[in-house]
């Protein structure tokens, strides 16, 4: 079964061609039980 979760995030980092993507709060508990788990990212940047 899989889980989904739907959030807007902030991109905080970028250091040594890595990107950092910084959930809400709200998402932060839920998502460190999947701590070292792969996962799926969509990324929607919308224009400005």
């Amino acid at each position: 079964m899989s889980v989904t979760y739907v959030f807007e995030a902030t991109v905080v980092k970028y250091t040594r061609n890595r990107i950092v993507i910084y959930p809400p709060k709200e998402y932060q508990e839920k998502l460190r039980k999947h701590h070292g788990k792969k996962v799926k990212v969509i990324v929607v940047i919308e224009p400005e």
